[in-house]
C-alpha cells in the first residue's frame, strides 16, 4: 500500500510550479472574456443621448379633473418636448419635465400636500429666496440654488406649484414661457 501512496503523491503537480506557459493561457482566457464585454458596453459615439418624448396630456388631464382650480400647462410651443409626466392620485400631485428649445430642462410640479414638503421636496432645502417674479400678473416667490437652478413658486388656493424645480436648468426667460402657458382647466 505504501507504493501506490507515494505514486499518487508523485503523480500529482506541486503548486508553485506553475510556468509560463501557464500564466500566458490564463491571462488569454481573461482576455477573452473582457475583449467582447468592453466592446459591447461601449458608451455611443456621439455623447448625446436621444430625447425620449412622451405624451403628458394623460397624467395633466387626470390631475386637472381632480383638481379643478389648479393651472397647468397648455398651449406650449411646440419645441417644447414633454420627457416625463407622471401623476399620483394618492396626494394629487403631477411632475411633468420639459426639454426646451435651447435643450435645457424645466419642471412643472404642483400638489395638494403639505406645502412646506412639497416645496422642500422639489426646490430643495439648499435654495436660497431671491427677488420674487411677476409673470401675467401672478407673483412667484423665487429660490436659486448653489448651482444657478431657480424655482418659482405660488399657491393656488390648496395648490401649490412650483416651475423649475431643483433639476431644472432652464434660463428666467425660459421658466417665464412655461409659466405663461399656465391654464385653469
Amino acid at each position: 500500500m505504501s507504493t501506490q501512496v507515494a505514486e499518487q503523491e508523485t503523480r500529482k503537480k506541486k503548486r508553485g510550479r506553475e510556468t509560463a506557459a501557464d500564466m500566458v493561457r490564463s491571462l488569454g482566457l481573461v482576455v477573452l472574456v473582457i475583449i467582447p464585454v468592453w466592446f459591447f458596453a461601449k458608451a455611443p459615439a456621439s455623447d448625446e443621448a436621444e430625447i425620449r418624448v412622451v405624451d403628458p396630456t394623460g397624467p395633466i388631464s387626470a390631475f386637472a379633473t381632480d383638481v379643478p382650480q389648479a393651472p397647468v400647462p397648455q398651449g406650449l410651443p411646440e419645441r417644447w418636448r414633454a420627457t416625463s409626466a407622471t401623476y399620483s392620485g394618492g396626494d394629487r400631485t403631477l411632475r411633468v419635465g420639459y426639454v426646451t428649445p435651447e435643450e435645457q430642462y424645466a419642471e412643472y410640479a404642483a400638489s395638494t400636500g403639505p406645502r412646506q414638503e412639497f416645496v422642500e421636496t422639489a426646490v430643495g432645502d439648499g435654495a436660497e429666496p431671491a427677488e420674487p417674479v411677476t409673470v401675467d400678473g401672478v407673483e412667484w416667490e423665487q429660490r436659486v440654488e448653489v448651482d444657478g437652478s431657480r424655482s418659482l413658486i405660488s399657491s393656488y388656493g390648496p395648490v401649490t406649484v412650483v416651475v423649475g424645480t431643483t433639476r431644472a436648468t432652464a434660463s428666467l426667460e425660459e421658466l417665464r414661457v412655461l409659466l405663461g402657458s399656465l391654464a385653469v382647466g
